[in-house]
């Protein structure tokens, strides 16, 4: 089971990267652009992971897959509760990537809605913008939220969780790069 969730992890955050390149203000699902800024009440962060790439916080009962780092240096998969259940709970996938050569965000944001994703509205946490899709994979059903920072794009990628859950946007509020 691990490893068939971890081959997700690495599926979706590899079409990300692939997908993901210079930051744009443009719309590419060509709809209204309707940006969501999160609130301030959020849940505590209970423990903090630390990667290569950047830190980022978990409230109580999210845990992280495997030994620390979890995915790789430039990377953390995030679960609430129990990992029997991982499928079922809440997971968050971050990943911290350098653009792939000759990519920009708005030839990014085409490959991925032509994926078979949906633009979703963006969402703003401190000042910060993330692009997000709406994905379904077979009977997985989640989301994509994507972002330049500093010349490296960041991906989130969620799971049986949707972007606006307290929980979700204490971690993305607590995600900090090196």
């Amino acid at each position: 089971m691990k490893r068939r969730i971890f081959s997700i992890a690495i599926l979706t955050v590899g079409l990300l990267v692939a997908s993901c390149g210079n930051k744009s203000a443009n719309n590419a699902g060509g709809g209204e652009s309707e940006n969501t800024e999160v609130a301030e009440n959020l849940p505590e962060l209970k423990a903090n992971y630390e990667v290569k790439t950047f830190t980022a916080g978990a409230p109580e009962g999210w845990n992280i897959v495997g030994e620390e780092p979890s995915m790789d240096d430039n990377g953390l998969m995030l679960y609430k509760g129990d990992i029997s259940e991982i499928t079922k709970n809440p997971c968050v996938i971050i990943d911290v990537q350098q653009p792939e050569e000759g990519k920009n965000f708005d030839d990014g944001i085409k490959e991925v809605e032509e994926s078979g994703t949906k633009a979703i509205p963006d969402l703003t946490i401190d000042g910060k913008t993330y692009k997000g899709f709406e994905m379904v994979e077979g009977e997985t059903k989640g989301n994509i939220l994507c972002r330049e920072e500093g010349g490296k794009i960041i991906s989130v990628t969620l799971a049986n969780c949707k972007p606006t859950d307290p929980e979700v946007l204490a971690i993305l509020k607590s995600l900090k790069l090196k």
